[in-house]
């Protein structure tokens, strides 16, 4: 099989995994899973070394988030405070610098530093979605929106297209979480 198809069965996953997230459905997980090991692959094909990682840290995220969703009950919506985003930011802004710095260095990466800092702060997005972070939205229709234009320079254009769908969908995402935030501060 090539690689268009099993980049095409990702983005299926992926998009599975998106819309039962946004809903807050547990299955969002498996889905998520799947799509992250198969992608592993395909960036390593092009030399997209920490996405590739990224995605194999999706893979473990995947298992944590279906875990801590699982327990019994249902995760409230919660939000962090300025203090947070700032220290945040700022750690994971040194840290997408740096790795940047070394992925220039000892790879053929294309876009090293593109694509550190989406590696960087997809890990904190990810974290923040599995702990149902509301503010986390705003961090994924970022990363998205800059995955568009790094997914479209390595030709990966169902990559491309996902990542358009998902920059859409982060918004929709963020009104869902809302909205049930909302209704679990007035019960």
């Amino acid at each position: 099989m090539t690689l268009p198809f099993w980049e095409a069965v990702a983005v299926g996953c992926g998009l599975l995994y998106l819309i039962l997230l946004v809903r807050g459905h547990v299955a969002c997980w498996a889905f998520g899973i799947a799509a992250s090991l198969i992608t592993v692959f395909l960036y390593v094909d092009k030399k997209l070394y920490l996405e590739a990682v990224l995605n194999a840290y999706y893979v473990l995220a995947g298992v944590y988030g279906w875990w801590y969703w699982g327990r019994g009950g249902t995760v409230p919506v919660t939000e962090w405070g300025l203090n947070r985003h700032i220290a945040w930011l700022i750690t994971c802004t040194v840290l997408s610098l740096g790795a940047g710095i070394l992925m220039s260095r000892y790879t053929d990466s294309p876009r090293p530093y593109i694509d550190a800092a989406l590696t960087v702060f997809s890990f904190l997005a990810t974290w923040m979605e599995a702990r149902k972070v509301l503010s986390g939205w705003y961090y994924w229709f970022v990363i998205n929106a800059v995955s568009v234009w790094l997914q479209w320079d390595r030709e990966l254009y169902l990559f491309t297209a996902h990542s358009v769908l998902l920059t859409v969908l982060c918004v929709v995402g963020y009104f869902s979480w809302r909205k049930a935030r909302q209704l679990e501060m007035t019960s």
